[in-house]
């Protein structure tokens, strides 16, 4: 009991917290394989659906909540020629911001 005491953030909180953050990430991750076409695009892709099917599976209001995010998916969506690691889309992905956010020249935005 001393571990519950310590952290009182509840566990269906922290288990819906992990779920978010699993999707997130993965949702980034795809995006920028879509992008970019990788390989790993199809693994990611279904990754992302066992994460959904979680999501519905263990949250309440699981449908409103998956509306919403892929709301937030789709302001991901981008074609690239250049690379990842160069491409503002999933540079701004990676750092948490939103991809119509303009980012200072001094981060990697345009000058």
């Amino acid at each position: 009991m001393p571990a519950q005491a310590a952290n009182p953030t509840p566990p269906y909180d922290r288990e819906a917290a992990r779920l978010l953050r699993l999707w997130v990430e993965l949702t980034q991750r795809l995006a920028s394989a879509a992008a970019h076409r990788s390989t790993d695009e199809e693994a990611l892709r279904n990754l992302q659906l066992q994460v959904e099917d979680t999501i519905t599976d263990r949250l309440p209001n699981s449908d409103a909540l998956l509306a919403e995010l892929w709301v937030w998916e789709a302001g991901l969506l981008h074609q690239s020629e250049t690379p990842p690691e160069t491409c503002l889309i999933c540079r701004k992905a990676r750092l948490g911001l939103p991809a119509d956010l303009p980012l200072p020249a001094a981060v990697g935005g345009a000058r």
